[in-house]
């Protein structure tokens, strides 16, 4: 494998996470333990991507300029999971799954990718820390891990995580450039 595919495995990699998420469905909420340690895999991987991508000073792919929705695929995953085995109500997960997916839809149809990643992130900024919240009462281990990596990587990556702020302030108008 050549090192300039490797951001690109790393971002497909989500895709793959989410299925594997989906498939912890059936084992039940005596999965969650498992589900977190396969999003903070994803995360991770996340990490890294876009820093290998910038290293090895590759052109965008296919995959690469579909980053952002390979992250939010996880997140759908990880939020089907906890509405399919119980852990968040049928009622609160299910019409702010409809509705976020209508109003998402309906925000990409403006072809403004900033405005259109900025509500989406709006829509699914709960549901990254949904998993997590969870599992400190159904899986505490699992919360403190989510933590601990939460911690080690805003002190790693801090730029990083203020320009994804920078981006989300931006592109929802509540910043100007």
């Amino acid at each position: 494998m050549r090192r300039e595919k490797l951001p690109d495995w790393l971002t497909a990699a989500r895709g793959l996470i989410a299925a594997a998420i989906l498939g912890m469905i059936p084992l039940g909420p005596e999965a969650l333990s498992q589900v977190i340690a396969l999003l903070l895999l994803g995360w991770t991987t996340d990490m890294l991507d876009g820093r290998l991508a910038r290293r090895y000073e590759k052109p965008p792919s296919w995959i690469g300029e579909h980053e952002f929705q390979f992250d939010m695929v996880m997140v759908l995953a990880s939020t089907v999971y906890l509405v399919a085995v119980g852990l968040v109500p049928a009622w609160v997960g299910i019409p702010y799954l409809a509705l976020g997916f209508v109003v998402a839809l309906w925000a990409h149809q403006s072809k403004e990718f900033l405005q259109f990643k900025a509500l989406t992130m709006g829509i699914a900024f709960p549901w990254v820390f949904v998993p997590f919240i969870v599992a400190y009462f159904y899986a505490r281990p699992a919360a403190y891990a989510g933590l601990i990596w939460m911690i080690c990587a805003l002190l790693i990556d801090w730029r990083r995580f203020t320009g994804v702020v920078g981006d989300f302030l931006h592109g929802s108008g509540l910043a100007r450039r």
